[in-house]
Protein backbone atom coordinates (compact mmCIF):
# COMPACT_ATOMS: atom_id res chain seq x y z
CA UNK A 1 0.00 0.00 0.00
CA UNK A 2 1.37 3.47 -0.80
CA UNK A 3 0.15 7.02 -0.36
CA UNK A 4 -0.43 7.48 -4.12
CA UNK A 5 -3.33 5.00 -3.83
CA UNK A 6 -5.15 7.25 -1.39
CA UNK A 7 -6.63 9.44 -4.13
CA UNK A 8 -9.11 6.65 -4.88
CA UNK A 9 -12.17 5.35 -3.04
CA UNK A 10 -12.22 2.09 -1.08
CA UNK A 11 -14.89 -0.17 0.40
CA UNK A 12 -15.03 -3.17 2.74
CA UNK A 13 -17.31 -5.10 5.05
CA UNK A 14 -16.26 -4.10 8.58
CA UNK A 15 -18.12 -6.79 10.49
CA UNK A 16 -17.28 -10.47 10.77
CA UNK A 17 -18.14 -12.84 7.91
CA UNK A 18 -21.27 -14.93 8.43
CA UNK A 19 -24.98 -14.54 9.07
CA UNK A 20 -25.95 -12.01 11.73
CA UNK A 21 -28.70 -9.56 12.57
CA UNK A 22 -26.71 -6.65 11.13
CA UNK A 23 -23.57 -5.96 9.13
CA UNK A 24 -21.66 -2.74 8.45
CA UNK A 25 -20.13 -1.83 5.10
CA UNK A 26 -17.73 1.11 4.89
CA UNK A 27 -16.77 3.40 2.00
CA UNK A 28 -14.01 6.03 2.17
CA UNK A 29 -12.70 8.49 -0.43
CA UNK A 30 -13.75 11.31 -2.72
CA UNK A 31 -16.48 9.36 -4.50
CA UNK A 32 -18.10 7.92 -1.37
CA UNK A 33 -21.15 10.23 -1.28
CA UNK A 34 -21.73 9.99 -5.03
CA UNK A 35 -21.56 6.19 -4.91
CA UNK A 36 -24.08 5.80 -2.08
CA UNK A 37 -26.38 8.30 -3.78
CA UNK A 38 -26.41 6.12 -6.91
CA UNK A 39 -26.94 2.87 -5.02
CA UNK A 40 -29.86 4.21 -2.97
CA UNK A 41 -31.31 6.58 -5.58
CA UNK A 42 -31.21 9.29 -2.90
CA UNK A 43 -29.22 12.54 -3.09
CA UNK A 44 -26.91 12.38 -0.06
CA UNK A 45 -25.21 15.64 -1.05
CA UNK A 46 -28.20 17.37 0.53
CA UNK A 47 -28.24 15.28 3.71
CA UNK A 48 -26.43 16.50 6.80
CA UNK A 49 -23.24 14.84 7.97
CA UNK A 50 -23.61 12.25 10.79
CA UNK A 51 -27.36 12.01 10.20
CA UNK A 52 -28.66 8.42 10.00
CA UNK A 53 -30.90 7.99 6.97
CA UNK A 54 -33.26 5.11 6.19
CA UNK A 55 -33.18 4.12 2.53
CA UNK A 56 -33.21 1.19 0.12
CA UNK A 57 -30.44 -0.29 -2.01
CA UNK A 58 -31.46 -1.50 -5.44
CA UNK A 59 -29.88 -4.17 -7.61
CA UNK A 60 -30.90 -3.70 -11.26
CA UNK A 61 -34.07 -1.92 -10.15
CA UNK A 62 -34.86 -4.76 -7.73
CA UNK A 63 -34.89 -4.07 -4.01
CA UNK A 64 -31.84 -5.70 -2.40
CA UNK A 65 -32.18 -4.47 1.20
CA UNK A 66 -33.50 -1.76 3.49
CA UNK A 67 -30.54 -0.08 5.19
CA UNK A 68 -29.44 2.76 7.43
CA UNK A 69 -26.80 5.06 5.92
CA UNK A 70 -24.59 7.56 7.75
CA UNK A 71 -22.43 10.07 5.88
CA UNK A 72 -19.28 11.53 7.47
CA UNK A 73 -17.84 14.47 5.55
CA UNK A 74 -14.13 15.30 5.46
CA UNK A 75 -12.31 16.07 7.68
CA UNK A 76 -14.73 15.00 10.46
CA UNK A 77 -14.53 11.26 9.83
CA UNK A 78 -12.46 8.30 10.99
CA UNK A 79 -10.20 8.43 7.91
CA UNK A 80 -10.28 12.21 7.48
CA UNK A 81 -11.91 11.69 4.05
CA UNK A 82 -15.55 11.63 2.96
CA UNK A 83 -16.86 8.40 4.40
CA UNK A 84 -20.08 6.38 4.39
CA UNK A 85 -21.25 3.57 6.68
CA UNK A 86 -24.05 1.27 5.53
CA UNK A 87 -25.85 -0.75 8.20
CA UNK A 88 -27.62 -3.61 6.44
CA UNK A 89 -29.08 -6.98 7.35
CA UNK A 90 -26.32 -9.46 8.16
CA UNK A 91 -27.02 -12.01 5.45
CA UNK A 92 -23.83 -13.17 3.76
CA UNK A 93 -25.58 -12.86 0.38
CA UNK A 94 -26.69 -9.27 1.06
CA UNK A 95 -23.24 -8.05 2.19
CA UNK A 96 -21.53 -9.77 -0.74
CA UNK A 97 -23.99 -8.30 -3.25
CA UNK A 98 -23.66 -4.79 -1.75
CA UNK A 99 -19.86 -5.12 -2.08
CA UNK A 100 -20.20 -6.27 -5.69
CA UNK A 101 -22.28 -3.17 -6.47
CA UNK A 102 -19.81 -0.89 -4.66
CA UNK A 103 -16.79 -2.39 -6.43
CA UNK A 104 -18.22 -1.29 -9.76
CA UNK A 105 -17.29 2.24 -8.64
CA UNK A 106 -14.37 1.79 -6.20
CA UNK A 107 -11.86 -0.83 -5.10
CA UNK A 108 -11.61 -3.27 -2.20
CA UNK A 109 -9.79 -1.88 0.83
CA UNK A 110 -6.56 -3.56 1.86
CA UNK A 111 -6.03 -4.79 5.46
CA UNK A 112 -5.87 -1.83 7.84
CA UNK A 113 -6.26 0.72 5.06
CA UNK A 114 -9.00 2.74 6.77
CA UNK A 115 -6.75 3.19 9.81
CA UNK A 116 -3.68 3.84 7.65
CA UNK A 117 -5.56 6.63 5.89
CA UNK A 118 -6.54 8.03 9.29
CA UNK A 119 -2.85 8.11 10.24
CA UNK A 120 -1.70 9.67 6.96
CA UNK A 121 -4.47 12.27 7.20
CA UNK A 122 -3.27 13.21 10.73
CA UNK A 123 -6.38 11.92 12.48
CA UNK A 124 -4.12 9.96 14.85
CA UNK A 125 -0.42 9.39 15.46
CA UNK A 126 1.23 6.03 14.77
CA UNK A 127 1.02 4.82 18.38
CA UNK A 128 -2.74 5.45 18.33
CA UNK A 129 -3.06 3.68 14.98
CA UNK A 130 -1.21 0.67 16.43
CA UNK A 131 -3.50 0.73 19.46
CA UNK A 132 -6.49 0.16 17.16
CA UNK A 133 -4.98 -3.20 16.19
CA UNK A 134 -4.24 -3.92 19.85
CA UNK A 135 -7.87 -3.20 20.74
CA UNK A 136 -9.09 -5.59 18.06
CA UNK A 137 -6.82 -8.33 19.43
CA UNK A 138 -7.13 -7.64 23.17
CA UNK A 139 -7.84 -10.91 25.00
CA UNK A 140 -7.87 -9.66 28.60
CA UNK A 141 -8.94 -6.70 30.70
CA UNK A 142 -5.37 -5.42 31.14
CA UNK A 143 -4.53 -5.74 27.43
CA UNK A 144 -7.68 -3.76 26.70
CA UNK A 145 -6.74 -1.11 29.29
CA UNK A 146 -3.25 -0.70 27.79
CA UNK A 147 -4.70 -0.33 24.29
CA UNK A 148 -7.25 2.25 25.46
CA UNK A 149 -4.54 4.33 27.16
CA UNK A 150 -2.52 4.32 23.94
CA UNK A 151 -5.59 5.16 21.86
CA UNK A 152 -6.24 8.09 24.21
CA UNK A 153 -2.75 9.36 23.36
CA UNK A 154 -0.88 8.75 26.63
CA UNK A 155 2.25 7.38 24.93
CA UNK A 156 2.12 10.12 22.28
CA UNK A 157 1.98 12.80 24.99
CA UNK A 158 4.95 11.27 26.79
CA UNK A 159 7.07 11.03 23.63
CA UNK A 160 6.03 14.46 22.41
CA UNK A 161 7.02 16.02 25.73
CA UNK A 162 10.52 14.57 25.40
CA UNK A 163 10.72 15.82 21.81
CA UNK A 164 9.91 19.34 22.98
CA UNK A 165 12.64 19.12 25.63
CA UNK A 166 15.17 17.93 23.05
CA UNK A 167 14.12 20.67 20.60
CA UNK A 168 14.75 23.32 23.27
CA UNK A 169 18.20 21.87 23.99
CA UNK A 170 19.04 21.66 20.30
CA UNK A 171 18.02 25.30 19.78
CA UNK A 172 20.37 26.47 22.53
CA UNK A 173 23.24 24.39 21.15
CA UNK A 174 22.65 25.50 17.54
CA UNK A 175 22.71 29.14 18.67
CA UNK A 176 25.94 28.51 20.58
CA UNK A 177 27.48 26.99 17.43
CA UNK A 178 26.29 29.85 15.20
CA UNK A 179 27.59 32.60 17.50
CA UNK A 180 30.70 30.88 18.85
CA UNK A 181 32.96 33.77 17.73
CA UNK A 182 30.73 36.49 19.24
CA UNK A 183 31.49 35.49 22.83
CA UNK A 184 27.75 35.25 23.56
CA UNK A 185 26.77 32.30 25.79
CA UNK A 186 23.51 30.74 24.69
CA UNK A 187 24.17 27.31 26.26
CA UNK A 188 25.46 26.54 29.72
CA UNK A 189 27.17 23.14 29.61
CA UNK A 190 26.36 22.28 33.22
CA UNK A 191 22.65 23.05 32.79
CA UNK A 192 22.52 21.17 29.51
CA UNK A 193 24.15 18.14 31.07
CA UNK A 194 21.68 18.15 33.97
CA UNK A 195 18.74 18.30 31.55
CA UNK A 196 20.29 15.59 29.38
CA UNK A 197 20.87 13.25 32.33
CA UNK A 198 17.22 13.66 33.36
CA UNK A 199 15.82 12.99 29.87
CA UNK A 200 18.18 10.04 29.39
CA UNK A 201 17.02 8.46 32.67
CA UNK A 202 13.34 8.97 31.81
CA UNK A 203 13.77 7.39 28.37
CA UNK A 204 15.71 4.48 29.87
CA UNK A 205 12.75 3.93 32.18
CA UNK A 206 10.37 4.11 29.21
CA UNK A 207 12.45 1.61 27.26
CA UNK A 208 12.35 -0.66 30.30
CA UNK A 209 8.53 -0.60 30.20
CA UNK A 210 8.61 -2.26 26.81
CA UNK A 211 8.96 -5.79 28.10
CA UNK A 212 5.95 -5.36 30.39
CA UNK A 213 3.97 -3.74 27.60
CA UNK A 214 4.70 -6.56 25.18
CA UNK A 215 3.68 -9.15 27.78
CA UNK A 216 0.43 -7.24 28.40
CA UNK A 217 -0.28 -7.29 24.68
CA UNK A 218 0.98 -10.76 23.72
CA UNK A 219 0.86 -12.65 27.01
CA UNK A 220 3.39 -14.15 29.44
CA UNK A 221 4.76 -17.36 27.89
CA UNK A 222 4.91 -20.01 30.63
CA UNK A 223 6.34 -23.48 29.93
CA UNK A 224 5.75 -26.45 32.22
CA UNK A 225 8.69 -28.83 32.19
CA UNK A 226 10.22 -31.55 34.32
CA UNK A 227 10.47 -35.32 34.45
CA UNK A 228 7.71 -37.50 33.04
CA UNK A 229 4.66 -38.11 35.24
CA UNK A 230 5.32 -35.38 37.82
CA UNK A 231 1.91 -33.81 37.14
CA UNK A 232 2.65 -31.10 34.57
CA UNK A 233 -0.55 -31.85 32.66
CA UNK A 234 -2.56 -31.81 35.89
CA UNK A 235 -1.25 -28.31 36.67
CA UNK A 236 -2.00 -27.27 33.08
CA UNK A 237 -5.58 -28.52 33.37
CA UNK A 238 -6.01 -26.90 36.79
CA UNK A 239 -5.09 -23.50 35.36
CA UNK A 240 -7.64 -24.00 32.58
CA UNK A 241 -10.21 -25.53 34.95
CA UNK A 242 -10.87 -28.18 32.31
CA UNK A 243 -9.36 -31.46 31.14
CA UNK A 244 -7.48 -30.15 28.11
CA UNK A 245 -4.45 -32.43 28.57
CA UNK A 246 -4.72 -36.21 28.96
CA UNK A 247 -3.61 -37.29 32.43
CA UNK A 248 -2.64 -40.92 33.15
CA UNK A 249 -0.30 -42.61 35.62
CA UNK A 250 1.89 -43.73 32.73
CA UNK A 251 5.08 -41.75 31.91
CA UNK A 252 5.36 -40.26 28.42
CA UNK A 253 1.64 -39.53 27.92
CA UNK A 254 2.33 -36.04 26.54
CA UNK A 255 4.15 -36.58 23.23
CA UNK A 256 3.61 -33.08 21.81
CA UNK A 257 3.13 -29.73 23.50
CA UNK A 258 -0.28 -28.19 24.25
CA UNK A 259 -0.89 -24.43 24.24
CA UNK A 260 -3.73 -22.51 25.88
CA UNK A 261 -4.31 -18.91 26.96
CA UNK A 262 -5.84 -17.98 30.31
CA UNK A 263 -6.62 -14.69 32.03
CA UNK A 264 -5.06 -14.38 35.46
CA UNK A 265 -6.47 -11.35 37.28
CA UNK A 266 -6.84 -9.62 33.91
CA UNK A 267 -3.36 -10.54 32.61
CA UNK A 268 -2.86 -12.86 29.65
CA UNK A 269 -0.90 -16.04 30.42
CA UNK A 270 0.03 -18.43 27.60
CA UNK A 271 0.59 -21.89 29.05
CA UNK A 272 2.57 -24.64 27.33
CA UNK A 273 2.32 -28.22 28.58
CA UNK A 274 5.42 -30.00 27.28
CA UNK A 275 6.68 -33.54 26.99
CA UNK A 276 8.44 -34.91 30.07
CA UNK A 277 12.24 -34.70 30.00
CA UNK A 278 13.71 -38.19 30.37
CA UNK A 279 15.87 -40.73 28.55
CA UNK A 280 13.69 -42.67 26.12
CA UNK A 281 14.00 -44.71 22.93
CA UNK A 282 10.48 -43.87 21.76
CA UNK A 283 10.78 -41.85 18.51
CA UNK A 284 7.50 -39.95 19.03
CA UNK A 285 8.42 -39.05 22.60
CA UNK A 286 11.91 -37.94 21.49
CA UNK A 287 10.33 -35.62 18.91
CA UNK A 288 8.16 -34.15 21.68
CA UNK A 289 11.20 -33.60 23.90
CA UNK A 290 12.96 -31.77 21.03
CA UNK A 291 9.94 -29.46 20.72
CA UNK A 292 10.06 -28.92 24.47
CA UNK A 293 13.65 -27.64 24.28
CA UNK A 294 12.70 -25.28 21.42
CA UNK A 295 9.73 -23.89 23.39
CA UNK A 296 11.77 -23.38 26.54
CA UNK A 297 14.14 -21.05 24.69
CA UNK A 298 11.22 -18.77 23.76
CA UNK A 299 9.54 -18.78 27.17
CA UNK A 300 9.43 -15.88 29.61
CA UNK A 301 8.96 -18.27 32.53
CA UNK A 302 9.76 -21.95 33.00
CA UNK A 303 7.92 -23.89 35.69
CA UNK A 304 10.30 -26.72 36.53
CA UNK A 305 8.06 -29.29 38.19
CA UNK A 306 8.98 -32.14 40.50
CA UNK A 307 6.81 -34.36 42.68
CA UNK A 308 9.59 -34.90 45.18
CA UNK A 309 10.48 -38.25 43.62
CA UNK A 310 11.44 -37.58 40.00
CA UNK A 311 13.31 -34.29 39.61
CA UNK A 312 14.34 -34.52 35.97
CA UNK A 313 17.27 -32.61 34.51
CA UNK A 314 16.97 -28.88 34.00
CA UNK A 315 17.56 -27.92 30.37
CA UNK A 316 20.05 -25.22 29.38
CA UNK A 317 18.12 -21.95 29.15
CA UNK A 318 18.86 -18.35 28.15
CA UNK A 319 19.80 -16.15 31.15
CA UNK A 320 16.73 -13.94 30.71
CA UNK A 321 14.31 -16.83 31.30
CA UNK A 322 12.84 -16.92 34.81
CA UNK A 323 12.82 -20.42 36.36
CA UNK A 324 10.27 -21.16 39.05
CA UNK A 325 10.78 -24.43 40.90
CA UNK A 326 7.51 -26.20 41.71
CA UNK A 327 6.87 -29.06 44.13
CA UNK A 328 3.72 -30.70 42.80
CA UNK A 329 1.52 -33.23 44.64
CA UNK A 330 2.21 -31.39 47.89
CA UNK A 331 -0.86 -33.07 49.38
CA UNK A 332 1.20 -36.29 49.51
CA UNK A 333 3.97 -34.67 51.59
CA UNK A 334 4.19 -33.98 55.31
CA UNK A 335 4.37 -30.43 56.58
CA UNK A 336 8.04 -30.91 57.54
CA UNK A 337 8.86 -32.11 54.01
CA UNK A 338 7.05 -29.12 52.50
CA UNK A 339 9.01 -26.78 54.79
CA UNK A 340 12.27 -28.35 53.57
CA UNK A 341 11.26 -27.95 49.91
CA UNK A 342 10.28 -24.30 50.51
CA UNK A 343 13.73 -23.71 51.99
CA UNK A 344 15.19 -24.97 48.71
CA UNK A 345 13.15 -22.38 46.80
CA UNK A 346 10.27 -24.59 45.65
CA UNK A 347 6.62 -23.49 45.56
CA UNK A 348 4.30 -26.24 46.87
CA UNK A 349 1.29 -26.96 44.63
CA UNK A 350 -1.36 -29.57 44.20
CA UNK A 351 -4.35 -29.99 41.96
CA UNK A 352 -6.51 -31.84 44.48
CA UNK A 353 -7.18 -29.24 47.15
CA UNK A 354 -9.04 -25.99 46.59
CA UNK A 355 -6.47 -23.21 46.33
CA UNK A 356 -3.66 -25.66 45.59
CA UNK A 357 -2.27 -23.30 42.93
CA UNK A 358 -2.73 -20.04 44.85
CA UNK A 359 0.96 -19.50 45.69
CA UNK A 360 2.04 -20.32 42.13
CA UNK A 361 -0.52 -17.96 40.63
CA UNK A 362 0.62 -15.20 42.99
CA UNK A 363 4.21 -15.70 41.89
CA UNK A 364 3.26 -15.47 38.22
CA UNK A 365 1.19 -12.35 38.83
CA UNK A 366 4.18 -10.78 40.55
CA UNK A 367 6.06 -11.07 37.26
CA UNK A 368 3.44 -9.33 35.12
CA UNK A 369 1.58 -6.87 37.33
CA UNK A 370 1.82 -3.23 36.27
CA UNK A 371 0.77 -0.40 38.56
CA UNK A 372 -2.17 1.74 37.47
CA UNK A 373 0.13 4.78 37.54
CA UNK A 374 2.57 3.13 35.14
CA UNK A 375 -0.22 1.94 32.87
CA UNK A 376 -1.77 5.42 32.64
CA UNK A 377 1.59 7.13 32.05
CA UNK A 378 2.00 5.57 28.59
CA UNK A 379 4.04 2.41 28.00
CA UNK A 380 5.67 0.81 24.97
CA UNK A 381 3.78 -2.21 23.66
CA UNK A 382 5.68 -3.59 20.66
CA UNK A 383 9.15 -4.29 19.31
CA UNK A 384 9.09 -1.33 16.87
CA UNK A 385 8.46 1.18 19.64
CA UNK A 386 11.04 -0.42 21.94
CA UNK A 387 13.76 -0.41 19.25
CA UNK A 388 13.14 3.26 18.44
CA UNK A 389 13.31 4.37 22.09
CA UNK A 390 16.45 2.29 22.63
CA UNK A 391 18.04 4.14 19.68
CA UNK A 392 17.14 7.43 21.34
CA UNK A 393 18.65 6.24 24.64
CA UNK A 394 21.89 5.27 22.88
CA UNK A 395 22.09 8.64 21.10
CA UNK A 396 21.59 10.52 24.37
CA UNK A 397 24.32 8.43 26.01
CA UNK A 398 26.71 9.65 23.28
CA UNK A 399 25.49 13.22 23.78
CA UNK A 400 26.31 12.97 27.50
CA UNK A 401 29.85 11.83 26.64
CA UNK A 402 30.37 14.68 24.18
CA UNK A 403 29.27 17.24 26.79
CA UNK A 404 31.23 15.66 29.63
CA UNK A 405 34.42 15.43 27.61
CA UNK A 406 33.86 18.84 25.93
CA UNK A 407 34.27 17.38 22.44
CA UNK A 408 32.35 20.28 20.93
CA UNK A 409 28.71 21.28 20.60
CA UNK A 410 28.66 19.97 17.01
CA UNK A 411 28.92 16.39 18.27
CA UNK A 412 26.24 16.96 20.89
CA UNK A 413 23.91 18.56 18.33
CA UNK A 414 24.29 15.54 16.04
CA UNK A 415 23.50 13.09 18.86
CA UNK A 416 20.46 15.08 19.97
CA UNK A 417 19.24 15.15 16.39
CA UNK A 418 19.58 11.35 16.22
CA UNK A 419 17.65 10.98 19.46
CA UNK A 420 14.87 13.24 18.21
CA UNK A 421 14.61 11.32 14.97
CA UNK A 422 14.33 8.04 16.85
CA UNK A 423 11.51 9.40 19.03
CA UNK A 424 9.76 10.75 15.93
CA UNK A 425 9.78 7.20 14.59
CA UNK A 426 7.73 6.09 17.60
CA UNK A 427 4.85 8.47 16.90
CA UNK A 428 5.22 8.28 13.11
CA UNK A 429 6.55 11.73 12.25
CA UNK A 430 9.21 9.92 10.23
CA UNK A 431 8.38 6.40 9.11
CA UNK A 432 9.53 4.32 6.15
CA UNK A 433 6.69 3.20 3.89
CA UNK A 434 7.60 -0.49 4.18
CA UNK A 435 7.35 -0.21 7.99
CA UNK A 436 3.86 1.27 7.67
CA UNK A 437 2.81 -1.52 5.33
CA UNK A 438 4.05 -4.13 7.81
CA UNK A 439 2.13 -2.50 10.68
CA UNK A 440 -1.22 -2.28 8.91
CA UNK A 441 -0.97 -5.58 7.03
CA UNK A 442 -1.90 -7.40 10.26
CA UNK A 443 -5.21 -5.54 10.61
CA UNK A 444 -8.48 -6.99 9.38
CA UNK A 445 -10.00 -5.66 6.16
CA UNK A 446 -12.53 -2.96 6.98
CA UNK A 447 -10.59 -1.37 9.87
Amino acid sequence: MNSSQFSDTIAAVSTATGNAALAVVRISGQKSIAIISELTQKDFQKIESRQVTFCRIFDKQQLLDEVLVTVFRSPASYTGEDMVEISCHGSLYITQRIMELLLLHCRMAEPGEFTQRAFLNNKMDLTQAESVGDLLNAETRKAHAAAIEQLEGQLYKRINNHLKQLTTMRSKIELAIDFVEDDVHFADTTELLEELVKIHAELEQLAGSGNSGQILREGLRVCLTGAANVGKSSIFNAFLETERAIVTPHPGTTRDYLEEAVSLDGYLIRLYDTAGLRVTGDAAELAGIDKTHALLKKAHVVLHVTDGQADGCKPLLPKEVTIINVLNKSDLHTQDEITDWKAKGFIPTNTIESGGLTSLKSRLLGLVKISEEKLHSGILTNARQIAAVQKAVAALAHAKISLNEKLGFEFTAFDLSEASRALEEVIGKVTAEDILNQIFAHYCIGK
